[in-house]
This record gives C-alpha cells, sequence and structure tokens, in this order.
C-alpha cells in the first residue's frame, strides 16, 4: 500500500469515527438542550437552540418525581441485588468452573438458558407466584427477582475469569491448610475482583434503567423506582415533554457520574478477560 492510500484509509476512518461520534451524541444534546426550553420553543422549534433558557422543569420535576425518595429506592434495590448477585454468582461460578462433570455442566447450561429466555415470557407466571406468597409491593419481592435475572450474567462472565485462575494456587493454599470455602473467599475471590467490579457495574446499570420489573411488582408509590416515577408525566391524551426532558437528564445525570469513576474498572476487566480468555 502507498503513502498517499494510507493517508486515505487513515482520512476515511477518522471521518466514520467522526459521523458515528455525532449520530451517538445527536440524541443526548437534544435531550439535554429541550430540558431547558419553555414549552413555547418546544413546540414551534423541537430541533433547534432555545431562545431563551429555563429551568424551572428541573425543579417540578423534582417535585413530582419524589426524587430523593425514588433514588434512594433504586439504590437500595440495586445494591443488595448487585452485592447478593456477585457473591452467590462467583461461588457458583467457581463450582461450574472447577467441578467437570455433567451435573455442573447441565447446571451451566441451564445458567446459560436463562441469557435466552427474555423475561417477558415469564413475567405472568413470575407474577402469580409473587401474588401467591405475598411479595407483591415489597422490596425484597423485587430483589429475588433481581437476583435470577442477573445470576445467568453473573455466572457466565464469572466462570471464564475463574477458569483462568491458575489450579496451582488452590493447590498451594489447601498444603497450607486452607479448606474449600478458605481456599475461594483467601484466594481466588481476591483475584476476580476485576471481573467482580465489571458485572456488578453492568448489572447495577441493568437495575437502574429498568423500568418493566418495578412497574409490575411494585404497586406501592412510596416504594417506586425512579424510572417508573417518570412514567407519571406520559398520559393517555398528553405528554408533558419539558418534565420528561428534564426528568430524564435527572435520572441520567447519577449513572455518568458512576461511570466516570469506574469506566477504569470496567475497561480492566473487559481486557483482563480478554487477555486471560
Amino acid at each position: 500500500m502507498t503513502a498517499a492510500n494510507r493517508r486515505f484509509s487513515d482520512y476515511v476512518r477518522r471521518a466514520s469515527l467522526w459521523v458515528l461520534c455525532v449520530v451517538n451524541l445527536y440524541p443526548v444534546l437534544l435531550v439535554l438542550i429541550s430540558s431547558v426550553k419553555t414549552k413555547r420553543d418546544l413546540s414551534l422549534s423541537p430541533y433547534g437552540l432555545p431562545k431563551a433558557m429555563t429551568f424551572e422543569y428541573f425543579s417540578a420535576a423534582f417535585r413530582t418525581m419524589h426524587y430523593f425518595r425514588s433514588i434512594g429506592n433504586t439504590a437500595f434495590i440495586g445494591f443488595v441485588s448487585i452485592a447478593v448477585t456477585a457473591t452467590i454468582g462467583a461461588m457458583a461460578a467457581y463450582a461450574i468452573a472447577r467441578r467437570a462433570n455433567r451435573f455442573y455442566n447441565a447446571m451451566y447450561l441451564l445458567f446459560l438458558a436463562g441469557l435466552i429466555i427474555p423475561f417477558q415470557m415469564t413475567m405472568i407466571p413470575l407474577y402469580k407466584i409473587m401474588l401467591t406468597f405475598h411479595l407483591i409491593s415489597t422490596y425484597h419481592g423485587i430483589i429475588f427477582i433481581y437476583l435470577a435475572a442477573l445470576a445467568p450474567f453473573t455466572v457466565f462472565l464469572l466462570s471464564g475469569f475463574v477458569k483462568s485462575v491458575p489450579r496451582e494456587l488452590e493447590e498451594a493454599a489447601r498444603i497450607d491448610g486452607c479448606g474449600l470455602y478458605g481456599t475461594f473467599f483467601r484466594i481466588v475471590l481476591p483475584l476476580l475482583k476485576p471481573a467482580l467490579l465489571t458485572v456488578s457495574i453492568l448489572n447495577l446499570f441493568t437495575i437502574w434503567n429498568d423500568f418493566l420489573m418495578p412497574m409490575l411488582y411494585l404497586q406501592d408509590s412510596a416504594k417506586l423506582t425512579i424510572t417508573v416515577q417518570l412514567a407519571s408525566f406520559q398520559g393517555m391524551y398528553f405528554n408533558d415533554w419539558s418534565l420528561i426532558f428534564a426528568g430524564v437528564c435527572m435520572i441520567v445525570f447519577p449513572m455518568i457520574v458512576v461511570y466516570l469513576f469506574a469506566q477504569r474498572f470496567i475497561i480492566e476487566g473487559i481486557t483482563a478477560g480478554a487477555v486471560k480468555g
């Protein structure tokens, strides 16, 4: 390839990246700009710049969504679900990766099936089960469902990392007197830190953005999550788009902060998995 052809291909790649960047950033900027428009500007020029900026819809959305209460509900459900899923998922992944027999292979396939089956196929039977056991509108009820929903992805990701841990470390720990649980919690689990952080952050994003599960299983207005509160701005005959755009910005902002602090761990976990295979 000549120097001219290399320069041309380099220009094409850069132009393609700029196009992709604009395509991905435009919806975000549109929501941000629309959130500070007046209703008149939004109706007359939905895609233009605001003639006068206003932040009144942020305060209105803050009050209507019961922001702090909704954020607290979402954070509580998310962190409890993530902590339990990471602990149990790591133990299940360790057992599956280290016990090569038909039973554990079948369990691994069962977890993989959980990644394939969509939630929409199970939401009605789950609702009937929760109704029978009086788990509707309870924190522990929705947490149980998140544990089952997040476990397949958690086990699938962590099992690959467990296989990359040298067995010699476990054998040395057993020679030093560690039992099965001691070997797992003292040797294997600390080595899984990049993978655990990665899967926990990804699961947090999943719970934070989820709308269907809380809408179905949390019917108490005091326990609603932040995404369900946003739906209160939509009606059968009218949508308050000014409040919707402001509410979307308020929902996304905490996750942006989390991602800015956690992106290093996500990249480390993904690259570690790519190198270790």
